[in-house]
C-alpha cells in the first residue's frame, strides 16, 4: 500500500531559508549554532508523518512502499568485567546488499574516558554521538569536572526523545569509567536507555550474543576479553552478510580508553581455521 505522504520534491532541499508550511513566513537558520541541538525538518505540513513515510526502515514489516528504503548491516558489541570494558565493532557500511565501505570507524570517541558505538543509520549516529560530544565538553567547562556516563547517555536518550517518530535511526551504546567506575549504557532512537553489563547492537548481534553468552564471564583477565570481543565479532561477520571489514577492538579503564588492534575479520578467519584444526586433531 502506498504512502499517503508527500512524494519527496525540490523544496525538501531548502534548508538555508525554508518557507513555514502554515504561515508562509521565511525561517533563517543564521543562529544555527545558537540552537546546536536542532536541525531542519522536511518543509511539508507533517515532518514526523512524512519522515514515518518515506524514511522508514525496510526491515520487518515495516516496508509500506516508502520512498526510501533502509537496509541497514552493522554488529557492535560492548561488555563490563573485573579488568574494565571492552568495545568491539566492526567497520563494514552496507544499503542492502551493496557494501559502501569497508573502514567505517563505528566507535566515536567522545572524550579520553567515554566512547560511543555506531549502529542504524551512519549520518544520525556520527552526527548525535558527536552533538553529544560538544554537550559533554560543555558540561566540563561549566562544571570543571568530567560528566558521568549516566549524565552522558541521559543527554543522548533525551535528544533521541525530542525527535522521537521523525525517522531516525541509531542503536547506540555509550560506555566509558567515571567516579563511580565502568559503566555502560544502550540507547537507541526511541528514546530508549537500558543500563547493563552486556549489550550487542546491528544485524550481527544474534551471531555475536551466541559467544557472548556461552563464553562471558566477569572474572575473565584482559587478555581473554580481548580475545572474547574478538571472536564474537568474527562469527558476526561470517554469518551475517552486512557486517564485515576490520574488527577494531577497545579496552576501557580507570586511565581512559585505550584502542588494542585493528584487524580484518578475514585475516581472523584463517587464524581461527588453523586453530579449530589444530584443536581437532589432538
Amino acid at each position: 500500500m502506498m504512502s499517503s505522504a508527500p512524494l519527496i520534491d525540490s523544496s525538501i532541499l531548502d534548508l538555508g531559508h525554508r518557507k513555514d508550511a502554515y504561515s508562509g513566513e521565511e525561517i533563517s537558520n543564521h543562529n544555527a549554532f545558537a540552537e546546536a541541538t536542532s536541525f531542519d525538518l522536511p518543509n511539508v505540513p507533517d515532518p514526523a508523518l512524512f519522515c514515518r513515510s518515506n524514511f522508514a526502515s525496510a526491515c520487518g514489516n515495516q516496508d509500506s512502499g516508502q520512498v526510501v528504503k533502509f537496509a541497514k548491516g552493522t554488529t557492535t558489541l560492548a561488555f563490563k568485567f573485573q579488568g574494565g570494558i571492552i568495545v568491539s565493532v566492526d567497520s563494514r557500511s552496507t544499503m542492502g546488499n551493496y557494501i559502501a565501505s569497508q573502514t567505517v570507524k563505528k566507535v566515536i570517541e567522545i572524550n579520553p574516558f567515554l566512547l560511543g558505538t555506531m549502529a542504524g543509520g551512519a549520518a544520525d549516529c556520527s552526527f548525535w554521538e558527536r552533538n553529544l560530544g560538544m554537550q559533554c565538553r560543555l558540561y566540563e567547562l561549566r562544571n570543571k569536572k568530567r560528566i558521568s556516563v549516566a549524565a552522558a547517555s541521559k543527554l543522548l536518550a533525551n535528544t533521541m526523545n525530542s525527535y522521537r517518530g521523525y525517522g531516525l535511526s541509531m542503536g547506540t551504546m555509550v560506555t566509558g569509567w567515571d567516579e563511580t567506575g565502568p559503566q555502560l549504557y544502550y540507547v537507541d532512537n526511541d528514546g530508549t536507555r537500558l543500563h547493563g553489563n552486556l549489550f550487542s547492537v546491528g544485524s550481527g548481534s544474534t551471531y555475536a550474543y551466541g559467544i557472548l553468552d556461552t563464553h562471558y564471564r566477569n572474572d575473565l583477565t584482559v587478555e581473554e576479553a580481548i580475545d572474547l570481543g574478538k571472536r564474537a565479532i568474527y562469527h558476526a561477520t561470517h554469518r551475517d552478510a552486512a557486517s564485515g571489514g576490520i574488527n577494531n577492538l577497545y579496552h576501557v579503564t580507570k586511565d581512559g580508553w585505550k584502542k588494542i588492534h585493528a584487524i580484518d575479520v578475514n585475516d581472523m578467519h584463517y587464524e581461527f581455521a588453523e586453530e579449530k584444526k589444530t584443536s581437532m586433531s589432538s
